[in-house]
């Protein structure tokens, strides 16, 4: 019964300890102080067991119902013990479960975002493309109008000549 304790106190210490980082403030002080009185109970039922009031050294009913009363203290505490560490796994739980959809929410973020990239881009080329034509009509544009423009000069020319 001793060492069961002992791997029980020893169980929640670590339980305790993994959790500090996930649990809040307030239920891991609350923890603590369970942990605390429990260690302090423990401590009471064994003085309690070793305790040896009756004739010849032997236990009386006192002694063992005194024992019993601090044992059945020691099993409220595992009791409250216990539901706090279920409210802590809880917690961490709930965490996890938030950064699950949180990482979601991101992921699907993002891949709306490189759908909307890949969008842009391709509307992006075909400006460019569509400029590159522009340009391209532009350029013919001014060769015709120049080609046009020195056809008339010409013209002008022949025929001021012809009348002088």
């Amino acid at each position: 019964m001793k060492n069961f304790l002992i791997v029980f106190i020893i169980i929640v210490s670590i339980s305790s300890s993994s959790i500090k980082a996930q649990m809040p403030m307030q239920e891991r002080m609350n923890l603590e102080k369970l942990l605390a009185e429990r260690a302090k109970n423990f401590s009471a039922y064994t003085s309690s067991i070793q305790h040896r009031s009756g004739i010849f050294g032997n236990k009386t009913k006192s002694d063992i119902q005194k024992s019993n009363e601090v044992l059945l203290a020691i099993v409220t505490l595992d009791n409250d013990i216990m539901d706090a560490l279920n409210r802590a796994l809880s917690y961490k739980t709930f965490e996890k479960t938030t950064d699950n959809y949180s990482n979601r929410d991101c992921e699907m973020q993002l891949k709306h975002s490189m759908q909307v990239t890949d969008t842009l881009m391709k509307q992006l080329d075909i400006v460019e493309q569509k400029i590159r034509l522009q340009n391209n009509s532009a350029s013919l544009y001014q060769v015709l109008f120049y080609v046009t423009l020195a056809g008339c000069f010409i013209m002008i020319i022949l025929l001021k000549r012809k009348k002088a």
